[in-house]
């Protein structure tokens, strides 16, 4: 038999080993998390924007737009072309109309330009202009560019 030093060893290590069986058990119980928050834009994005609202502060500047906000097609095959993918910027006027679609294009472009050019030309036959950059330009240079 056991003495009761032994005991309540024995005890505690029972207690321990139902404690962590039980954790154990829980987190395999406990849904896993499916859904994570990211960055709406990139750093380097995050510039372009702040240069485009110096640049055109009577205008609005939209990140990220989903190309089924700018172009439709009832024929599901061609939507299915378009349907996830995003412009980097649109710029609007007071009356909310394109006025340009801007996308920035990092190194990660490199290599993807038929892609690009692909993605340029729905929004072209749409009637959308779209305008590239590699590096950020100046306030003037977007405002020859665009205006």
């Amino acid at each position: 038999m056991f003495n009761s030093a032994q005991s309540t060893f024995f005890f505690i290590g029972c207690l321990a080993t139902l404690v962590l069986m039980l954790l154990v058990a829980a987190s395999y119980l406990r849904p896993k998390q499916k859904y994570f928050p990211k960055k709406v834009i990139t750093p380097f994005e995050a510039k372009m924007f702040a240069r485009l609202k110096q640049a055109f502060p009577e205008h609005h500047i939209l990140a990220q737009v989903a190309f089924s906000a700018l172009i439709t097609n009832s024929n599901y095959k061609i939507r299915s072309r378009f349907n996830r993918k995003v412009t980097d910027f649109v710029l609007l006027d007071q009356q909310m109309n394109v006025v340009i679609i801007i996308e920035l294009d990092d190194p990660t472009h490199i290599g993807k330009e038929s892609e690009d050019a692909e993605r340029d030309a729905m929004l072209l036959e749409a009637g959308y202009q779209v305008i590239r950059y590699t590096e950020i330009p100046s306030i003037r240079q977007l405002q020859q560019d665009i205006l």
